[in-house]
Protein backbone atom coordinates (compact mmCIF):
# COMPACT_ATOMS: atom_id res chain seq x y z
CA UNK A 1 0.00 0.00 0.00
CA UNK A 2 1.00 3.50 -0.56
CA UNK A 3 2.32 5.03 2.62
CA UNK A 4 1.49 9.02 2.42
CA UNK A 5 2.50 11.23 5.68
CA UNK A 6 0.54 14.49 6.23
CA UNK A 7 1.23 16.58 9.09
CA UNK A 8 3.31 13.70 10.88
CA UNK A 9 0.62 10.64 10.51
CA UNK A 10 0.82 7.98 8.08
CA UNK A 11 -2.67 8.27 6.59
CA UNK A 12 -2.78 4.81 5.93
CA UNK A 13 -2.63 3.97 9.55
CA UNK A 14 -6.46 3.09 9.99
CA UNK A 15 -6.74 1.03 7.06
CA UNK A 16 -3.89 -1.10 7.57
CA UNK A 17 -5.12 -1.77 11.24
CA UNK A 18 -8.43 -2.98 10.04
CA UNK A 19 -7.03 -5.48 7.51
CA UNK A 20 -4.99 -6.49 10.77
CA UNK A 21 -7.72 -6.54 13.37
CA UNK A 22 -10.91 -6.03 11.91
CA UNK A 23 -13.31 -2.91 11.86
CA UNK A 24 -12.88 -1.61 15.84
CA UNK A 25 -14.05 2.13 15.18
CA UNK A 26 -12.72 2.39 12.57
CA UNK A 27 -15.46 2.65 10.03
CA UNK A 28 -16.31 6.68 10.81
CA UNK A 29 -13.84 7.97 7.89
CA UNK A 30 -15.16 6.25 5.38
CA UNK A 31 -18.71 6.64 5.75
CA UNK A 32 -18.06 10.24 6.03
CA UNK A 33 -16.10 10.08 2.74
CA UNK A 34 -18.51 7.90 0.94
CA UNK A 35 -21.35 10.35 1.89
CA UNK A 36 -19.20 13.46 0.79
CA UNK A 37 -18.99 11.56 -2.45
CA UNK A 38 -22.70 12.02 -2.98
CA UNK A 39 -21.94 15.89 -2.32
CA UNK A 40 -21.37 18.64 -0.46
CA UNK A 41 -22.74 18.79 3.29
CA UNK A 42 -22.74 19.87 6.60
CA UNK A 43 -22.18 18.26 9.43
CA UNK A 44 -25.96 17.88 11.06
CA UNK A 45 -26.57 16.30 7.76
CA UNK A 46 -23.78 13.91 7.51
CA UNK A 47 -24.97 12.63 11.14
CA UNK A 48 -28.84 12.58 9.92
CA UNK A 49 -27.58 10.21 6.63
CA UNK A 50 -24.82 7.75 8.76
CA UNK A 51 -27.40 5.12 8.77
CA UNK A 52 -27.21 5.27 5.08
CA UNK A 53 -24.00 3.53 4.95
CA UNK A 54 -24.44 0.19 5.54
CA UNK A 55 -21.07 -0.86 7.95
CA UNK A 56 -21.03 -2.70 10.90
CA UNK A 57 -20.82 -1.29 14.29
CA UNK A 58 -22.55 1.55 16.05
CA UNK A 59 -22.90 4.95 14.54
CA UNK A 60 -21.20 7.22 16.01
CA UNK A 61 -21.93 10.49 18.47
CA UNK A 62 -22.27 13.85 17.51
CA UNK A 63 -18.93 15.03 19.16
CA UNK A 64 -17.13 12.25 17.42
CA UNK A 65 -18.66 12.83 13.94
CA UNK A 66 -16.96 16.57 14.20
CA UNK A 67 -13.67 15.53 15.72
CA UNK A 68 -13.52 12.97 12.98
CA UNK A 69 -14.35 15.86 10.10
CA UNK A 70 -12.01 18.56 11.80
CA UNK A 71 -8.99 15.69 11.06
CA UNK A 72 -9.80 15.04 8.44
CA UNK A 73 -9.67 18.38 7.06
CA UNK A 74 -6.32 18.81 8.52
CA UNK A 75 -5.17 16.13 6.84
CA UNK A 76 -6.65 17.48 3.39
CA UNK A 77 -9.30 14.36 3.00
CA UNK A 78 -12.30 17.24 2.67
CA UNK A 79 -12.50 20.73 2.80
CA UNK A 80 -14.58 23.01 4.10
CA UNK A 81 -16.66 26.69 3.58
CA UNK A 82 -19.25 28.43 5.94
CA UNK A 83 -22.63 28.63 4.00
CA UNK A 84 -24.71 31.51 4.96
CA UNK A 85 -28.59 29.81 5.49
CA UNK A 86 -32.59 31.35 5.46
CA UNK A 87 -32.37 30.70 8.92
CA UNK A 88 -30.68 30.21 11.77
CA UNK A 89 -26.72 30.27 11.80
CA UNK A 90 -24.10 29.51 9.33
CA UNK A 91 -23.27 26.64 8.40
CA UNK A 92 -20.06 24.30 8.13
CA UNK A 93 -19.95 22.74 4.39
CA UNK A 94 -17.69 20.16 3.40
CA UNK A 95 -16.63 18.48 0.52
CA UNK A 96 -14.46 15.83 -0.58
CA UNK A 97 -10.74 16.49 -1.76
CA UNK A 98 -8.92 14.44 -4.09
CA UNK A 99 -6.63 13.21 -1.47
CA UNK A 100 -9.72 11.93 0.10
CA UNK A 101 -11.43 10.24 -2.47
CA UNK A 102 -8.05 8.65 -3.04
CA UNK A 103 -8.13 7.63 0.30
CA UNK A 104 -11.89 6.29 0.06
CA UNK A 105 -10.31 3.94 -2.96
CA UNK A 106 -7.90 2.56 -0.18
CA UNK A 107 -10.88 1.77 2.26
CA UNK A 108 -12.91 -0.25 -0.60
CA UNK A 109 -9.57 -1.72 -1.81
CA UNK A 110 -9.04 -2.75 1.86
CA UNK A 111 -12.56 -3.63 2.68
CA UNK A 112 -12.45 -6.26 -0.59
CA UNK A 113 -9.70 -7.84 0.69
CA UNK A 114 -10.81 -8.34 4.07
CA UNK A 115 -14.18 -10.17 2.22
CA UNK A 116 -11.86 -12.09 0.02
CA UNK A 117 -9.76 -13.14 3.13
CA UNK A 118 -13.06 -14.46 5.13
CA UNK A 119 -14.14 -16.00 1.62
CA UNK A 120 -11.28 -17.98 1.93
CA UNK A 121 -11.59 -18.88 5.84
CA UNK A 122 -15.07 -19.75 5.37
CA UNK A 123 -14.48 -22.05 1.91
CA UNK A 124 -11.67 -24.19 4.18
CA UNK A 125 -13.94 -24.19 7.49
CA UNK A 126 -16.84 -25.63 4.67
CA UNK A 127 -14.07 -28.00 3.14
CA UNK A 128 -13.69 -29.58 6.19
CA UNK A 129 -17.19 -30.34 7.26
Amino acid sequence: MDKRKNGGRDLLTDVETYMREGPGKRFLEPRLLFLLRKGRAHGYELIQRMGEVPLPGPLPDTGAVYRALRRMEQEGLVASRWAETQRGPRRKVYRITAEGRKRLAVWAEAMRGRVAMLQRFLALYDEER
